[in-house]
């Protein structure tokens, strides 16, 4: 998968993702989350930092779909609820 989504050849210029990539980068999101816990717990201040830009960035690609309807299931799982005290 590109971070650039895949011309369609319609030529509207707009951001339209397909349901699979969409679910995909949530996926991704999920994924950087579960590291920056890891991080957080082993106190890699630095990876934490990084990886909270990451994941900032792959829910703006997230957010800018036009099609972001389809992903709104996916967005609760993407943060990390879980409490380590």
């Amino acid at each position: 998968m590109s971070a650039m989504p895949k011309d369609h050849g319609d030529d509207h210029g707009d951001n339209a993702r397909s349901p699979e990539d969409i679910k995909e980068l949530a996926a991704l999101a999920r994924l950087i989350g579960y590291a920056r816990a890891a991080a957080e717990d082993v106190e890699l201040v630095g990876a934490v930092h990084w990886l909270e830009l990451a994941i900032q960035a792959v829910n703006r690609e997230i957010l800018a779909s036009p099609n972001m309807e389809l992903v709104a299931p996916y967005l609760g799982t993407t943060t990390d609820s879980r409490s380590t005290h």
